[in-house]
């Protein structure tokens, strides 16, 4: 079982809009240490949709690499494209490579059907030996996942799925009707909202964007919990869930680049067309101190 507290990486890019890999091994590596369990690669955060399937793949490999020089870091790639062949591609050379499982948005852009959706996933799983695991994200992908769409996914071998909509109803049907018919099969959060009452349902495991810029608020929040701390665990899911509201003013990958700037590193430069504001804007100023204070609230030391 995947557990922990995992993030949807930010992939760095030079002013050229040239993929920046030794920067985005940098970042990898910085979250790792800082007590990140594992890394999703190449989604919405990390620019997937935006760059070539060989760019992916580099990153990939950039994250076998840092991975190595840990201990037990889990690597889950995002290898969804618009079309079944590209996607396919992208997973068995994730799976060449070496990781934990696979993840996938259903194919995007065109409305399509829970038939082409099923179609799609059911290539994928027989395309690979590595679990996979489906991206439920209709905001993005025009596709709503149900109870019966995931039952007949896991009927082809589904091990699981990342939830970003957090549906209490769709969310709680999938997760008893796993357990309670012992099937292989888990659910991940794709956010770190509902962190807290979930983990109490029995869900283990969440992919935070606020691990990108302040994964030490993360980490404390998913160590207080693990180890049954109540009421740290409860302040710092609200200093958590304070600081991922504010941040919520722009697009979350330029977010997430912001709040690394507000903290001093070097976090590059936004894919065209998203651009980040002049340096001198006052709103990187007011960033560091929302920082501050949620690490004072925990007692933690901010770079």
């Amino acid at each position: 079982m995947i557990k922990g507290s995992l993030v949807p990486n930010i992939t760095f890019f030079d002013h050229k809009g040239q993929l920046d890999l030794e920067k985005t091994k940098w970042h990898m590596r910085w979250m790792f240490a800082k007590g990140v369990d594992g890394l999703f690669l190449t989604g919405s955060y990390g620019s997937g949709p935006m760059i070539s399937l060989d760019e992916r793949v580099e990153i990939f490999k950039a994250a076998k690499e840092v991975a190595a020089d840990f201990e037990g870091k889990i690597l889950i790639p995002h290898v969804g494209c618009i079309d079944t062949e590209s996607t396919v591609k992208l997973a068995q050379a994730a799976e060449k490579i070496g990781v934990d499982a696979i993840g996938a948005v259903p194919p995007f852009y065109y409305k399509n059907t829970e038939d082409w959706v099923v179609g799609f996933y059911k290539d994928l799983i027989e395309s690979v030996k590595t679990p996979v695991f489906a991206y439920n994200n209709p905001e993005t992908s025009r596709f709503s996942f149900n109870l019966k769409t995931v039952q007949k996914l896991q009927g082809f071998g589904l091990k699981g799925m990342k939830d970003s909509p957090l549906e209490v109803g769709f969310v709680t049907r999938v997760f008893y009707d796993a357990k309670l018919n012992k099937k292989d099969f888990q659910i991940i959060l794709g956010t770190s909202t509902g962190w807290l009452p979930y983990y109490y349902m029995g869900i283990q495991a969440a992919i935070a964007g606020i691990n990108n810029w302040a994964p030490e608020i993360m980490t404390a929040l998913v160590k207080a919990t693990f180890e049954g701390d109540v009421e740290r665990s409860e302040r710092a899911y609200w200093v958590m869930m304070d600081l991922g509201a504010k941040m919520h003013f722009t697009d979350s990958t330029v977010a997430s680049q912001m709040g690394l700037h507000a903290r001093g590193f070097d976090a590059g430069f936004a894919l065209k067309p998203k651009e980040l504001p002049a340096f001198s804007d006052p709103k990187y100023a007011e960033i560091k101190k929302w920082l501050q204070d949620g690490f004072d609230a925990l007692g933690l030391k901010m770079e």
